[in-house]
């Protein structure tokens, strides 16, 4: 953890970061209702991408420090944070949510943190432990279970969708933690933009779009919502936490995110668990809870 002094600043940007992508799941499953889903990711992060640069260019975050070296530009570390945590997570994130409630996704996203344990042991040597092992299989149960269930029944390929959002997206954020030395700054703007032209392009060239409901003034509402709100601020805050705190503490907050999507998705989307899905979203979360209790951190 921070020091002491740097502490509170962490927890209100951790529980600001969860509380805003617990909203985000209805978010998607409305913007859904007006474009269709590799349309509706490129626009979300067209414009995200164009007002993160609008931060970065008022901010000075772009510009070279005076009297120092050159320093490259880090495109590699765009490159995947493009391609990873706005680009395959969004697109397989949106797909789910095609065919599933937006709580029942985000509980399958839940299982984000089981594979950050994983990529961190690929990528930065972390060990496991066979109460990790226990805890992975017991969340899988759980996700075995909700893809049982009455509202996934037939759409297993979605179900499934969901937990690769969650792989994908561990990815990025156990590599961006490894190069955390980049101001986000400088690294969301461009990853964003270039995720959203191309997902975009791809939409326009494989979706039917109604442009009409595009344009349309709930469409534009929960596109703002998602692109400013739900994108440039709780990003921002992840990149900024992981240059303080373990990625797997990150992760963490996948086993929140879920408990407010629910409650959102029942009180303002309507929606509504059966005792199946209750047991899977508890095997799921409890799964993951032992498997990250007492983990080693490195």
């Amino acid at each position: 953890m921070p020091p002491s002094q740097n502490r509170s600043a962490v927890v209100a940007a951790y529980a600001g970061m969860c509380a805003i992508w617990g909203t985000t799941w209805l978010g998607i499953k409305y913007s859904l209702l007006y474009v269709p889903p590799l349309t509706g990711v490129g626009l979300r992060f067209i414009v995200a991408g164009l007002a993160m640069y609008a931060v970065a260019l008022a901010s000075g975050a772009l510009r070279q420090p005076q009297g120092h070296t050159r320093r490259p530009y880090p495109w590699k570390l765009v490159a995947v944070l493009a391609v990873f945590l706005f680009g395959l997570n969004y697109v397989l994130t949106y797909t789910a949510e095609t065919r599933l409630g937006s709580g029942l996704t985000a509980v399958l996203f839940g299982t984000l943190p089981f594979f950050v344990f994983g990529f961190g042991h690929v990528l930065a040597g972390e060990r496991t432990t066979a109460r990790i092992w226990f805890g992975a299989v017991l969340a899988f149960a759980g996700v075995a279970v909700i893809s049982l269930g009455g509202e996934v029944r037939g759409s297993p390929l979605f179900a499934l969708a969901a937990v690769a959002a969650a792989g994908v997206s561990a990815f990025g954020n156990v590599y961006a933690r490894r190069h955390s030395q980049h101001d986000p700054l400088r690294t969301l703007p461009p990853a964003m933009l270039v995720a959203g032209m191309c997902v975009f392009a791809l939409g326009v060239f494989t979706e039917p779009v109604s442009w009409s409901r595009v344009i349309a003034p709930g469409s534009i509402e929960v596109l703002l919502y998602l692109a400013l709100l739900g994108s440039c601020v709780p990003f921002f805050l992840n990149l900024w936490l992981l240059q303080r705190i373990p990625a797997w503490v990150v992760g963490l907050s996948s086993l929140i995110i879920p408990v407010i999507a629910v409650v959102v998705g029942i009180v303002l989307g309507g929606e509504v668990f059966s005792w199946r899905e209750l047991l899977g979203s508890a095997l799921v979360i409890g799964g993951i809870w032992i498997a990250l209790t007492n983990a080693p951190t490195g």
